[in-house]
């Protein structure tokens, strides 16, 4: 005889497995990955980590240059072994891997539905072709590569709440565990601390006495700590033993690192400017997407998302107030989820208010959606209507996906023609002007000194004193990198090599010709020399 539940349970897992692979084949089918991360640091970092340049250089990717380099080491090691379109495939299929926790998360939140299997399907594929997800599929941002840690930590959390009611050990230890990944997950992508901040308060949302509250956030907020030391610690003691600072060059107006000047170093743009802009963002950036991305995420989940968010609120505060108060709310599970949802959107808002960085959140807009719904009308029939008004919701947003960049596929990843620099064999130092530039120093296997006269970061005199005794007692010719040749970036390069006494020299600017899968990037070089003093 046939059993129905354990091929309905092959299925599931068929279904679970296939989409990771979907994923793999769909950033096959997009292409090389081009954006302008990759070219600027996440080739850089890993390559001038194994080759002990990050003294030796000078900034060449900006500020991000300083990025814990931990996961794009994995990503150097992979294309430097296995060609890139296989680890075009990885990198989508462990996207993918978020649609298995994301599903984890709904089918236990939803525990109590009979036809939570489907349900959670259904929501979790919302939430992997939502507009943040798709666009970074096949690419090394770290959002949603970085996604799958926290995404873990937080179905630790809400599969592990019910244990509370049997033995609180347990709890604690799978707290602990939890704590230790969103730490690691910090250290790869320091962004994801909003996520991590945003669990460690949610516990003050569970349905427990405030010294229990008070434990377990205690005890995860240690836990994550400790993972972001495991994992993050010999980066953050590397940079405050070379700049003064653990994560130089950020919150430098706090740790004073001698090479910047004493500011934030935060990317401000995309921050809301008002207090009517904090109140009505989601309706703000639906409306006016490059409010919140030098792209268009062009969406309309997060408005419906704020309002579910806002009325699941205000409905636990009316009944907080009401003389007929009852204690029915949402279950642990689902309170916990509207508290780490709500919490990490606020930090979000105050912090970042860049929409990459809110793409985890956006992973469980769906399930946000479906909670709400059921919690204020209670029946099947709703649920059912919760879900056909998700799926409609992707349909629409799928006409907003943004594309940062691909090409064709190639042997190699990058390549650069050859040119009097690439032939040069040990030039004195090059310069850079512009951004992204850095991923040529790889490319060119550069033997000198990179140094960036423009880094997206303010700098101090020390940086320029740096920048002159670096090459000192170095011999040979000196190169000037340009991002164009337009007259202001010329302009803008002269003027900084005169603050080290340098000058263009006249009629030795080139064209450099560099390749990144099938990608052709054009670029202007010039020798420099000592300017004799007038």
């Amino acid at each position: 005889m046939i059993d129905k539940h354990k091929i309905l349970k092959i299925m599931n897992v068929i279904i679970l497995l296939a989409v990771p692979l979907c994923f793999g084949l769909y950033s096959v089918i997009l292409g090389q990955d081009t954006n302008w991360d990759l070219l600027n640091y996440h080739l850089y970092n890993p390559y001038a980590f194994l080759n002990n340049r990050l003294s030796f250089d000078l900034a060449p990717a900006g500020l991000q240059t300083y990025f814990n380099p931990l996961m794009d080491l994995a990503y150097f090691v992979a294309i430097s072994h296995w060609s890139p379109r296989t680890v075009g495939f990885l990198i989508g299929f462990i996207q993918g891997l978020n649609f298995i926790l994301v599903y984890s998360i709904s089918n236990h939140v939803l525990k109590e539905h009979k036809w939570r299997n489907v349900y959670s399907l259904i929501l979790a594929l919302g939430g992997v072709l939502s507009v943040g997800f798709l666009s970074e599929v096949g690419t090394i941002f770290g959002d949603s590569l970085v996604a799958v840690i926290p995404l873990l930590s937080l179905w630790i959390i809400i599969s592990s709440i019910d244990k509370l009611k049997e033995n609180q050990r347990p709890f604690i230890l799978l707290i602990m565990f939890s704590g230790i990944l969103a730490g690691i997950g910090c250290a790869l992508k320091l962004t994801t601390a909003i996520y991590a901040l945003a669990m460690c308060l949610a516990f003050l949302a569970l349905p427990l006495r405030w010294d229990k509250k008070l434990k377990m956030s205690f005890l995860f907020g240690v836990s994550v700590l400790l993972g972001l030391l495991v994992s993050g610690g010999y980066w953050m003691f590397n940079m405050w033993n070379l700049f003064g600072n653990p994560i130089f060059p950020q919150l430098n107006n706090v740790f004073h690192g001698t090479l910047a000047t004493f500011e934030p170093m935060r990317d401000t743009r995309f921050l809301p400017k008002t207090i009517f802009d904090k109140i009505f963002y989601p309706a703000i950036f639906t409306i006016h997407p490059l409010r919140v991305a030098e792209l268009r995420y062009e969406q309309v989940s997060w408005l419906f998302a704020y309002v579910a968010a806002l009325a699941l609120v205000a409905s636990r505060f009316v009944k907080i107030f009401r003389k007929d108060f009852d204690q029915s709310f949402l279950n642990p599970a689902e309170g916990f989820l509207l508290a780490f949802f709500c919490i990490s959107y606020v930090l979000w808002l105050n912090i970042f208010g860049i929409y990459r960085y809110l793409i985890l959140a956006e992973l469980l807009i769906p399930l946000l959606l479906f909670v709400a719904v059921n919690y204020f009308f209670k029946t099947r029939l709703a649920c059912w209507g919760a879900l056909l008004f998700i799926v409609a919701l992707t349909v629409v947003n799928s006409r907003g996906v943004p594309d940062w960049g691909h090409s064709a596929w190639t042997e190699k990843i990058y390549r650069v023609e050859s040119n009097a620099l690439s032939m040069e064999p040990g030039p004195a130092a090059v310069y850079l002007v512009g951004q992204p530039l850095a991923w040529i120093v790889p490319a060119l296997v550069i033997n000198a000194p990179v140094i960036n006269l423009t880094p997206t970061m303010s700098v101090s005199e020390a940086y320029w004193q740096r920048a002159k005794t670096m090459v000192a007692s170095r011999s040979g010719k000196k190169f000037l990198v340009l991002e164009s040749d337009a007259p202001d970036v010329l302009d803008r390069a002269k003027t900084r090599l005169a603050k080290l006494g340098l000058g263009v020299v006249e009629n030795t600017c080139s064209r450099m010709v560099a390749y990144l899968g099938a990608a052709k990037f054009e670029y202007r070089y010039c020798e420099v020399r000592e300017v004799p003093n007038q």
